[in-house]
């Protein structure tokens, strides 16, 4: 259906209809710039519109007539109202005005008029019909005119408006002082260091050759001012991209980006998700044993529902973020919790906290949630591990929110809290000096701040689904209740044995004939016993076997049968690893490290020591052979020619040289103390040398 004002495609040419009966219609080019009104017959159009000749296009005008970019000007409704005063009284005259011959007379009669040309009437109209047959399509139209947001060449005279307060004339920003103005903004201003742009400003002047010592305040006006640098900055970089840059990425994705999204509507209901992280608490405590030492600040791990914001496990401890640690909260988040607070003297109902099972997904950080230990968890439980990017504590905001509303309960009323920097001002007070709790002490206060929280506290901001009644209070507990009720169940039950064990830390055990080999301990069990593990001949024993291990007790680790993780098998140290009985697998490892170490530097002392006796050996037969004499002109024979006679030589020389056995002094000769009986003395004092006799030697 063919409707007036529509712009049509036809070949190359763009067309607008401006007037039509049944029979006849009157369109214009709108591109040409002397374009009139052409008569179309309406069969014409509707064949051409059936063979797909003629296609409807969006008219490129529209958002010129709704607001014309110099409507608000007053030399734009100066030129609008004139020509509207031109074409208004005969604009209206249709079909007339589409005919050329009575076009002609309207446009005399204007002439008579107004004070104008026929050039003049005609751009008019042609405006006029052009742009959409509406008095907006006579406002200048600007959309094409100085470049938007091109950057202007520079000429020899000063754009802008002219100084009347500031001396001197100024300079244009040229392409070389752009340069200069974007290397400065990049190197000294969108940076993380946040420098001030009069910091940059000032470097870009000194880049540019400012001398300030041996210039005049004339000569420095005529180099760019701080307002061209600050203009320049606004038009290179937005404002997201300044962020971006002088923040930092991690900073800006976590603190500054966009939040459109919630988390609550990503999961169905109660179990679906939790969320894990951990803090170091706000506070000191005392030792159990001895309350005059002061132990530090303990970690503290939550585990969070993010469907109903109930805290389904917590951790209080000494130990450091870490797997283990995740693993005790995410133990805590399964098991029963009237057990676990009877077991910190704290009596509850199970209505009070009627968390118990494995939830269908975990969500927690890339450093704890990642390796072999988190790949038997999902294998073995069923629960999908989920990872946040680093540095993006936000994807986590559920769970990293609560640290600050849970400890904010008991801030007011206990000493040791963190409260500022400590020993930064002389004579300040020093709160950890005020720690009263011990570990097992905070560990049911915070208890009590969970219960009381998960029972108690009334979100404002809880983004709730469309099926939720309005009268449903926004209560941690209360929407745990009614997501259990309402929603797809994702809680599932576990063994609470089977589950410690797969939360457990695992990896692979070498057997060998001396037990299973974990961290240089050995541990044996019945059924490897049974089975010929450890007999030193050739059986089907396999080589490796995944086991678990508890960090805190090396007494025992949980062989995993087959690599399954539906039953496990405890296996006990054996008497060959007896030294490390009762220790922790931190000591094991801190005493491998020792042994490391010591071997390391026994290597050292060996190495250094096989050096030593290369140099010496060096040494001993270098010297040795410059005392030998040339002996190439004596034959072979004459050489091995009395070798018996110059070894019993040898022998009788190194006897008398022989150091005494007992004092290990060399003999002395006394002869001179000897008086001889027939006044001749002796040859040779020397016993007979038997050896050769006894033992049949020869040359």
């Amino acid at each position: 259906m063919l409707l007036v004002n529509e712009v049509y495609r036809y070949g190359r040419r763009s067309f607008r209809i401006l007037w039509l009966n049944s029979e006849i219609a009157y369109w214009i080019d709108i591109e040409s710039k002397r374009a009139l009104p052409e008569l179309v017959k309406i069969d014409e159009l509707n064949s051409l519109i059936k063979a797909q000749s003629i296609q409807t296009i969006p008219d490129p005008d529209e958002e010129f007539v709704i607001s014309p970019p110099s409507k608000k000007t007053k030399w734009g409704d100066k030129i609008q109202a004139t020509g509207w005063a031109l074409v208004s009284s005969y604009v209206d005259q249709e079909p007339d005005i589409y005919e050329p011959v009575a076009r002609g007379k309207m446009v005399q009669l204007i002439l008579q008029s107004h004070d104008t040309t026929k050039q003049t009437i005609y751009t008019k109209l042609r405006y006029y019909w052009q742009k959409g047959k509406s008095p907006s399509c006579l406002y200048p139209d600007t959309r094409k005119i100085g470049g938007a947001g091109k950057t202007k060449t520079a000429g020899d005279k000063k754009r802008g408006r002219p100084r009347t307060i500031m001396m001197g004339v100024g300079v244009n920003i040229t392409e070389e002082i752009a340069a200069v103005f974007r290397t400065m903004i990049t190197t000294f201003y969108s940076t993380t260091k946040n420098n001030t742009l009069q910091f940059a400003y000032d470097k870009a002047l000194k880049a540019l050759g400012v001398k300030p010592k041996e210039m005049t305040i004339e000569e420095l006006a005529e180099f760019p001012t701080y307002e061209q640098f600050y203009y320049f900055m606004r038009k290179q970089t937005g404002a997201v991209e300044r962020a971006r840059k002088r923040a930092g990425e991690i900073q800006y994705n976590k603190d500054m980006r966009p939040v459109l999204g919630t988390s609550a509507a990503e999961v169905m209901g109660p179990g679906s998700l939790y969320q894990i992280d951990a803090t170091i608490a706000d506070i000191y405590l005392l030792a159990e044993n001895d309350r005059t030492k002061i132990v530090g600040r303990p970690t503290l791990y939550i585990v969070i529902d993010v469907f109903s914001r109930l805290v389904t496990g917590i951790y209080v401890g000494f130990e450091n973020p870490s797997w283990v640690t995740a693993m005790s909260a995410l133990a805590n988040a399964m098991i029963d919790k009237v057990e676990y607070c009877a077991s910190h003297g704290i009596e509850i109902s199970h209505d009070d906290w009627p968390v118990k099972g494995k939830p269908e997904a975990i969500l927690g950080d890339k450093g704890e949630m990642l390796g072999r230990t988190v790949e038997v968890l999902s294998h073995a439980l069923h629960i999908d591990i989920q990872n946040t990017p680093s540095y993006r504590a936000d994807w986590k905001g559920i769970v990293e929110r609560h640290f600050g509303t849970l400890q904010a309960k008991f801030q007011p009323y206990v000493e040791g809290y963190v409260t500022g920097e400590i020993g930064k001002k002389r004579g300040g007070h020093d709160y950890r000096l005020d720690a009263e709790l011990t570990l097992s002490e905070f560990t049911r206060l915070i208890i009590a701040c969970v219960v009381e929280y998960n029972t108690t506290h009334a979100m404002k901001n809880y983004d709730a689904d469309k099926d939720m009644p309005p009268e449903l209070p926004h209560n941690p507990l209360a929407l745990w209740n009614w997501g259990i009720s309402h929603r797809t169940g994702k809680l599932r039950g576990v063994k609470q044995d089977l589950a410690m064990v797969n939360l457990l830390p695992h990896t692979e055990a070498t057997v060998t004939e001396e037990g299973i080999g974990l961290f240089k301990c050995r541990y044996s069990t019945a059924t490897a016993i049974k089975e010929g593990w450890f007999h030193r001949i050739d059986t089907d024993k396999p080589k490796k076997v995944v086991v678990a291990y508890h960090p805190y007790s090396a007494n025992k680790i949980y062989l995993r049968p087959d690599g399954k993780f539906d039953s496990y098998i405890v296996c006990e140290l054996t008497e060959r690893s007896r030294e490390f009985r009762d220790l922790t697998f931190w000591d094991v490892w801190r005493i491998k490290n020792i042994k490391a170490k010591t071997a390391s530097k026994a290597k050292l002392n060996k190495q250094k020591g096989r050096q030593s006796l290369d140099e010496t050996i060096e040494e001993i037969t270098s010297k040795a052979r410059e005392k030998n004499p040339d002996m190439s002109d004596v034959s072979k024979a004459s050489r091995l020619k009395g070798i018996r006679e110059n070894r019993t030589e040898e022998v009788a020389r190194h006897r008398k040289s022989a150091p005494d056995l007992i004092s290990g002094k060399s003999k002395k000769s006394n002869e001179d103390n000897v008086v001889y009986i027939n006044s001749k003395k002796p040859t040779n004092y020397d016993i007979p040398d038997m050896v050769d006799d006894l033992f049949g030697e020869d040359d």
